[in-house]
């Protein structure tokens, strides 16, 4: 689990689609070599990707991809989807992160 406060979110961080960068970035900087196999006698893929670029529309763009675990009976379970993520890790925010 990577612990975090509201206070250390910085204030540039005022929308929901600057959190989600936020906290994707977060993500891929802890992550970004940890591979997982999705099916069985499938080949590892990365837990999380990252890529920018021009898209069609002329615009730049960040994607991410990213996997995260999810309590076994999280369908069955009442209540919001996000509260029964589970944690990948137990590492710190990285430092250029809470600037």
């Amino acid at each position: 689990m990577t612990d975090v406060t509201t206070s250390q979110i910085p204030s540039t961080v005022n929308t929901v689609e600057k959190l989600a960068a936020w906290s994707l970035g977060i993500l891929y900087q802890l992550h970004k070599r940890r591979k997982y196999q999705e099916a069985d006698e499938s080949p590892l893929v990365p837990l999380i990707t990252a890529q920018d670029g021009l898209a069609a529309d002329e615009k730049e763009r960040v994607i991410f991809r990213v996997s995260l675990p999810m309590q076994d009976e999280w369908r069955t379970i009442p209540g919001d989807f996000y509260s029964l993520v589970e944690d990948l890790s137990n590492a710190p925010i990285p430092p250029s992160f809470l600037s």
